[in-house]
């Protein structure tokens, strides 16, 4: 399990209530099991004019968007990945509600019998076509 705190101050995100009510551009941070929040190591105020924390070089950062675009949706997850600060790239994995998602794999069931008996038949009749030849 992981746990939200606020970067600046340690406070625990435990709601959504409060992740609601935070600004954007608030700096969080993830905790897995048995790590804690720790205070900078620098005493007094930290100001920056940049809104990058200081001392901080961006490798890699990624995001996750969850979001719903309908409410019988499953769900969709946006995946963002940027690196260096410079390049980035995104992935939108849409994921429809159930009775849609049963009804494209039908579809796609469908579609992919349908071609094998195409290509069964079209097969069969070239053999037969090939045994008639042999006989004659």
């Amino acid at each position: 399990p992981v746990s939200l705190v606020l970067d600046e101050d340690g406070t625990a995100v435990e709601t959504e209530a409060f992740f609601r009510t935070l600004e954007e551009g608030t700096v969080l941070m993830a905790l897995s099991k048995g790590q804690a929040w720790a205070a900078s190591k620098t005493p007094g105020y930290q100001l920056s004019l940049s809104r990058k924390p200081p001392r901080r070089i961006d490798v890699a950062c990624v995001t996750f968007d969850l979001y719903k675009t309908n409410p019988r949706d499953l769900g969709c997850l946006n995946v963002k990945a940027t690196l260096y600060g410079t390049y980035s790239m995104s992935y939108d994995l849409r994921c429809y509600g159930a009775k849609r998602l049963v009804k494209e794999a039908l579809r796609w069931m469908l579609f992919s019998m349908q071609a094998t008996g195409h290509v069964l038949l079209g097969t069969s009749c070239y053999m037969q076509q090939l045994l008639d030849a042999t006989e004659e």
